[in-house]
């Protein structure tokens, strides 16, 4: 009996990315694909296209985009729907959620008068609670892994047609997708993908096979193009699937659900696919997690293996990477600061909108490629989301707001300071460190860095699968990140986040050297001795090394900010070592961890001026080292801005750059994500008593 195959390909490129890479993607993937699509009309198929690819479309590839809605209108394909901005569907408010779902089915609905049965679920992030949304969205249908299945603890037969689900008495069918497929198709030889059809047992009951992937399988991922379209394999595929007498025939799950087929039912945990979850392991547990599943497999039979171990959930990256959990909660903020305006608010739409657009979920994570680690995809999402703080500025009295708030749920308190130009958010809980220093005007964080995180591929320990065999294509999955000894040499991987303002002692004046990897500094760290909010800031105490060290921020209008520090020695741990009073000489510092997103571009620039009005100008990333620095300037003329910090005193200024390493779809790529500053004083003798030291920062704009 001939096999069923429900096609759903899913095309999507993230907020923020290049256009350059949006153009590559329609050329080398996009267009070609839908020009075979349309030679074959004997196959039929599901398309999603994200929301995020549909508005570049829009703009600036009309005629491609006609010959999509043009398809979808004739019935040749069925659209997809899911969240407009590819959204993890969970981890967002549910209004926010619901909103997704609808813009994207009621785009559809508009250009082409065909309103989305099924939603696509982004990186297939499946919680129970889903069901329920889904259907009060309108939803018939999802479509899963059949990973889900097994972890549902099904071990029997997975592809016989739909499922259900439901929450609170609300339900959704879902098609498995085949794991097997996911690496047969393109990667294989087309033979290998018949027999695949061709040995399913022949029982009298037809097979109801479900492929749902990324498009850019099909000529973007690395080696697809020439395999995919030189060598014919798309024509070839799409011919096998015409086949009069062929093993399968192709279908829309939507088609397949409309002819009302039994559904068995199922409640399917928290999950998503095999390698999602094994990326979201602390990178200390991979090494575990591998030894644990290598054992297991030479114990009992791999499908149960699949089914029984498993890594954590998806909401893991937000723990494993806290510049991703800063993004993700700041989102959540302004959500509802958004929805809490007014129905009719000028301000309410467009900053709804922005948050949204800024919940794209490629910058939250990283796996095969860089998500997190790229600046441009963190960029997108924060150029976004600080679209919807400027409009919500706009509609509140100027001034200086000091809020405090527990905004990510960890049970400490954080401290936003906000004026319509700017706004700052501590964390007194990482010893009163600046976690995001934000630019309205220019919709810029200025301290969006991620930290050198130390990932399970720099010890080789990244799960693969098993390599591609003869006359096959290699998929991404089935390789390693192939780090060498020399690309780790002389690199630090950071034990704390990188945040700014995070004050440091030290016996000694830092150099670059150490200041690369932090070496001999005493870092502020862990909760505050205390603190108190003020008017326009807060004032707040800390233990720092042999130093009691009081401090002041403050924030004015205009978005300047003023800190202050006055530190003194510890008496207590003066008297508990020999030459106490000694040990409070040496040298106060604070680091900033800032980024332009490029170290090196001709529009942007870093200035230092010296205590004898030298100036030394350079790109944002070169390493300085600069004594008796009164004023140090980032200038960015790309995006009109400035950022210019002002030591009261002149100060011992250092720059290095920091750089990452990650994996790729194909490659290891380093990767620039800011500069490491620090502004160093020396103490003054203790018989001379306390000196206050005091920083001025600001933004002003360029033409």
């Amino acid at each position: 009996m001939k096999a069923r195959l429900l096609l759903a390909l899913h095309f999507h490129q993230p907020v923020g990315n290049f256009d350059s890479v949006f153009r590559d993607a329609v050329r080398l993937c996009y267009a070609p694909l839908i020009e075979h699509y349309e030679r074959h009309p004997g196959v039929r198929a599901a398309f999603h296209f994200s929301g995020c690819l549909l508005e570049w479309l829009e703009v600036h590839d009309r005629p491609f985009l006609d010959r999509v809605l043009g398809l979808a209108a004739a019935g040749r394909f069925e659209p997809l729907g899911g969240g407009f901005y590819e959204p993890i569907l969970p981890v967002i408010p549910r209004a926010d959620a619901l909103d997704q779902i609808a813009r994207l089915a009621g785009w559809w609905e508009k250009r082409c008068g065909r309103r989305p049965k099924g939603v696509w679920i982004a990186e297939r992030v499946w919680e129970p609670s889903l069901a329920e949304l889904l259907a009060e969205a309108g939803a018939a249908y999802t479509i899963l892994d059949d990973q889900h299945l097994r972890f549902a603890g099904l071990l029997d037969e997975r592809f016989r047609g739909a499922f259900t689900t439901e929450r609170a008495g609300r339900g959704i069918a879902f098609y498995p997708s085949d794991f097997q497929l996911r690496y047969l198709i393109p990667f294989r030889p087309l033979d290998a993908v018949r027999r695949h059809f061709e040995t399913l047992p022949d029982d009298g009951r037809e097979w109801v096979l479900t492929y749902g992937d990324d498009a850019e399988k099909f000529g973007l991922w690395p080696g697809t193009h020439p395999w995919v379209y030189g060598e014919g394999w798309l024509e070839r595929f799409f011919a096998l699937l015409e086949e009069d007498k062929g093993p399968v025939r192709s279908d829309s799950p939507g088609a397949h659900l409309a002819e009302n087929p039994p559904a068995r039912r199922v409640h399917v945990p928290s999950a998503s696919y095999t390698e999602m979850l094994e990326w979201a392991l602390p990178a200390e547990s991979v090494k575990a997690y591998g030894r644990v599943r290598a054992a297991a497999l030479g114990a009992v039979p791999a499908e149960h293996v699949r089914a029984f171990v498993r890594g954590p959930l998806w909401d893991m990256f937000l723990a494993r990477y806290p510049e991703a959990d800063q993004l993700h909660k700041h989102v959540l903020w302004t959500s509802r600061r958004s929805r809490a305006l007014p129905a009719g608010s000028p301000a309410r739409e467009e900053a709804i909108t922005s948050v949204l657009r800024a919940q794209c979920n490629c910058a939250y994570w990283h796996g095969l490629f860089g998500g997190i680690y790229f600046p441009h995809l963190r960029h997108g999402a924060y150029e976004s989301v600080l679209a919807a703080d400027a409009a919500l500025a706009r509609s509140e009295t100027p001034g200086v707001t000091v809020e405090v708030e527990d905004i990510d749920a960890d049970r400490e308190p954080e401290i936003i300071l906000r004026s319509p130009v700017a706004q700052a958010f501590f964390r007194p809980s990482d010893g009163g460190t600046l976690a995001e220093l934000d630019y309205l005007p220019a919709r810029f964080n200025v301290t969006n860095v991620v930290s050198r995180w130390r990932e399970s591929y720099h010890e080789r320990s990244d799960q693969t699968h098993a390599p591609a065999p003869a006359g096959a294509l290699s998929s991404p999955h089935e390789k390693g990140a192939g780090i060498r000894d020399a690309d780790l040499e002389g690199r630090h991987f950071d034990r704390l986040p990188l945040r700014s303002l995070r004050d440091f002692w030290s016996a000694r004046p830092p150099d670059p050297a150490r200041l690369t990897s932090l070496a001999g500094l005493e870092l502020a760290q862990g909760r505050l001795q205390g603190w108190e909010r003020t008017a326009g800031g807060f004032t707040s105490r800390a233990r720092l090394g042999p130093l009691l060290c009081a401090r002041s921020v403050e924030m004015d209008a205009s978005g300047a900010m003023r800190i202050r520090w006055e530190p003194a020695a510890d008496g207590a741990r003066g008297e508990a070592a020999a030459g106490g009073a000694a040990e409070a000489r040496g040298w106060f510092g604070t680091l900033l961890c800032l980024s332009l997103l490029t170290g090196r571009a001709p529009d942007r620039a870093l200035s230092v001026t010296d205590n004898e009005e030298r100036e030394i100008r350079g790109a944002p990333g070169d390493p300085l080292e600069v004594w008796d620095a009164i004023r140090f300037s980032l200038e960015d003329r790309a995006f009109g801005f400035a950022v210019d910090l002002i030591p009261a005193q002149p100060a011992l200024m250092l720059a290095t750059p920091i750089e990452t390493l990650q994996r790729s779809e194909d490659k290891v790529e380093a990767a620039y994500q800011g500069t490491l500053f620090a502004l160093c004083w020396q103490l003054a003798r203790p018989e001379s008593g306390p000196r206050p030291i005091e920083l001025q920062l600001r933004f002003r704009k360029l033409g």
